[in-house]
């Protein structure tokens, strides 16, 4: 059941492992996909993968 809603903000780096999206900034994030409900990206310096954007429609 997802339940988290995601705001990326700054410059990161977003892709997909294992149903998991990785967010790369200063430290590295895990939040398993079932868990997100949306996702927001708020600055033009986020790299996203096909892969990552692949699942999460």
């Amino acid at each position: 059941m997802s339940w988290r809603i995601v705001v990326i903000s700054n410059s990161a780096k977003l892709e997909y492992k294992m149903d998991y999206m990785i967010v790369r900034q200063s430290e590295i994030t895990k939040i398993h996909l079932s868990e997100i409900s949306m996702l927001i990206v708020e600055s033009t310096a986020v790299s996203l993968t096909v892969g990552l954007l692949s699942e999460l429609t």
